[in-house]
């Protein structure tokens, strides 16, 4: 009797994501993110898990985890210089309404 090989835990590309974001190729990151997501989903969709070792599916969502922490850090970075952005417009035009 031959058993099933046991099932890969998909690796999270978070370099290659880490890089398109960084590169603010956001449409690359959401492609590999999304194509991971794929995999992951067909994985955990068509295996038997149960018995398997859950270290490696804790060490894929420790790392998922991370990357989520510093989308976050961009996300509020970002939100932070539109606010800025926003107040210096706001500025502006109001010294030029004064300026006549």
């Amino acid at each position: 009797m031959t058993r099933a090989a046991t099932p890969a835990v998909p690796a999270l590309p978070e370099a290659q994501v880490r890089a398109a974001m960084h590169a603010q190729q956001w449409e690359l990151a959401i492609e590999l993110l999304a194509e991971h997501d794929r995999v992951l989903r067909e994985t955990l969709g068509s295996e038997k898990l149960s018995g398997l070792s859950a270290e490696p599916w804790r060490d894929l969502l420790a790392q998922q985890q991370a990357l989520l922490a510093d989308l976050v850090v961009m996300r509020d970075e970002t939100a932070a210089i539109l606010a800025r952005m926003g107040r210096e417009r706001r500025g502006a035009l109001a010294y030029r309404s004064l300026a006549g």
